[in-house]
């Protein structure tokens, strides 16, 4: 039944992450329509990882964003997914510089340059978490445990801290073998299989 798209139908509430799964589907069918590398590949990265965690791998941040769950949502901003989190209220996003933000709704909603912690690559072809540079994680006072934090606030403006050892794990996404993705993949070969081809 997984194997023909068919498991979500007959048992919706006992799969994990089923409303993510069917954006991921979606992502990956509008790709297929569109049919370039780019959206392929864009489409291919994001529904592998639906549902990420993140956190630093020594004490750095607070409970908060500490092992926080994030799972992607149906809203997008500036070409990439919205991701929120599963225990508290932040959002994650990428602003118009192309740069990945943790805020809350407010800010989020706004497209506010504002952040509890943000990564500072700029890359717009990285859309995936687990792609982001993972030495370039910045956090604030509100986000950072307090003997780490050696910044201080000026102006109103917080001072930011680089995060020690960041990492962001993958923890759900489309299986490649459900068909959306299987055929995304197929069209994602043969695209890349005409280029060399052709060169």
């Amino acid at each position: 039944m997984q194997f023909y798209g068919l498991l979500h139908l007959m048992m919706p509430t006992e799969v994990p992450y089923y409303e993510q799964e069917l954006i991921g589907v979606a992502l990956l069918q509008y790709a297929c329509n569109v049919g370039t590398r780019g959206a392929l590949q864009t489409a291919v990265a994001m529904a592998r990882e639906l549902v990420f965690e993140m956190g630093g791998t020594t004490p750095w941040l607070t409970a908060t964003f500490q092992d926080a769950r994030y799972v992607i949502t149906d809203h997008v901003m500036n070409g990439a997914p919205v991701w929120a989190a599963e225990d508290c209220k932040c959002f994650v996003w990428r602003d118009l510089e192309g740069m990945t933000m943790i805020s809350d709704e407010a800010n989020c909603d706004a497209e506010h340059a504002i952040s509890f912690m943000h990564n500072t690559g700029q890359n717009l072809d990285i859309l995936a978490p687990t792609q982001l540079p993972t030495t370039q994680w910045m956090s604030c006072k509100a986000s950072t445990l307090e003997p780490q934090y050696t910044g201080f606030e000026i102006g109103g403006t917080w001072s930011w801290v680089n995060v020690p050892d960041m990492r962001v794990t993958a923890v759900h996404g489309v299986d490649d073998a459900e068909p959306a993705m299987a055929a995304a993949l197929r069209q994602l070969a043969a695209l890349t299989g005409a280029e060399y081809t052709s060169s």
